[in-house]
């Protein structure tokens, strides 16, 4: 999703709302990079197949990541193919290790090698081609980016072709999806509780905005769906936004029960928006991963040991001068996409889903 908030100002007021140790993040820099050879061109599609860096090996205090059973295990294998489509929740933001979109260094789609779903595949069986700040309309239009560090002096931020135009090329087994958060602006919505001197769950016009939004949003999501289950064969995974704060039982800095409370039903409301799109769309290889959205439980922005960038003050303080830091607000940490990752593996042992 788009960043939680831009600049001193919201750093400042975030850093009031939760105080509890982060877990452990990447081991590298958060924003790492690593070569590529991606045409720079934003008229060209993006190739998926350049080489990517090698996945680490999980030290020994680390846990061994979940193995798939069933047709999961069959369109992960030796020759299974993995493509990544959709906003930062696809893209790996916050999990750092970035590979650059395109000729630049770093740039703002902040593509992670531990995306969900990543430990699943070989590192060169994967086209992560997602982008932070997507919307529905980016699978099928041109993106615009926050920033990009070019290779070469005065160039601007450039923009990256629609994503499935990078798809062209690449015959996946597997998709992994998730969209639509910021169509509806979540990220906005809960920077005015924030930033708002009165609680937001006080603010008639909040909850009606969000209400007008999220009944925009199905049928931008049903065309997304639908434009992308036609382009592939393989099933097509789409994942609901993943619980950002645990169920509350006690203020959170700035943020009381009430308005977390609010957070937790706006994540609500647009995961069944997302659901019902999945309905309604013909083709029969879309499935929605209800598991996804449970899958921080217990790890939410105020707890002990969050799955989410969102409690660390050294880390917000960076956030007022870091647009990668900025970013990574309110994003899960590798542990957390590792969390989802397990969800969705566990859920697709469970559903009757065919590889085909």
């Amino acid at each position: 999703m788009k960043r939680l908030a831009a600049g001193v100002l919201a750093a400042v007021v975030i850093l009031t709302a939760c105080t509890a140790t982060p877990a452990a993040g990447p081991s590298g820099p958060a924003g790492e990079t690593t070569a590529s050879g991606l045409s720079p061109s934003a008229a060209a599609p993006v190739s998926p197949s350049a080489p990517v860096p090698s996945a680490p090996v999980p030290s020994a205090s680390e846990p061994e990541p979940s193995r798939p059973t069933g047709w999961l295990a069959a369109v992960t294998g030796d020759t299974g193919r993995l493509a990544i489509l959709g906003d930062s929740f696809a893209s790996g933001e916050g999990a750092g290790s970035y590979r650059p979109a395109g000729d630049a260094r770093r740039d703002s789609c902040h593509r992670s090698t531990y995306a969900v779903a990543s430990e699943l595949f070989p590192p060169d069986s994967i086209a992560n081609l997602a982008c932070s700040r997507a919307t529905t309309g980016h699978l099928t239009a041109p993106q615009t980016l926050a920033f990009r560090e070019p290779t070469q002096p005065g160039a601007g931020p450039g923009s990256v072709p629609p994503q499935l135009q990078q798809l062209q090329g690449f015959d996946p087994t597997l998709v992994i999806l998730s969209v639509g958060g910021n169509n509806l602006d979540f990220a906005g919505i809960l920077q005015a509780c924030l930033l708002d001197t009165r609680p937001c769950t006080e603010n008639p016009a909040l909850r009606a905005d969000a209400a007008v939004q999220l009944a925009a949003l199905q049928p931008d999501l049903e065309a997304a769906y639908s434009a992308l289950a036609s382009a592939v064969a393989a099933p097509v995974l789409v994942l609901p936004y993943p619980q950002l704060f645990d169920a509350p039982d006690g203020g959170c800095g700035r943020l009381s029960v009430e308005e977390q409370g609010f957070a937790r039903e706006l994540v609500g409301e647009l995961n069944t928006v997302i659901r019902a799109a999945v309905n309604n769309v013909p083709q029969a290889n879309v499935y929605f991963v209800e598991a996804a959205q449970d899958a921080l439980d217990g790890h939410g922005a105020c707890s002990e040991e969050p799955y989410l960038h969102a409690a660390n003050v050294s880390g917000l303080l960076q956030a007022a001068d870091s647009p990668t830091a900025n970013q990574e607000l309110l994003h899960p940490t590798r542990q957390g996409y590792r969390a989802m990752t397990d969800a969705i593996v566990e859920w697709a042992a469970a559903y009757p889903v065919t590889a085909g």
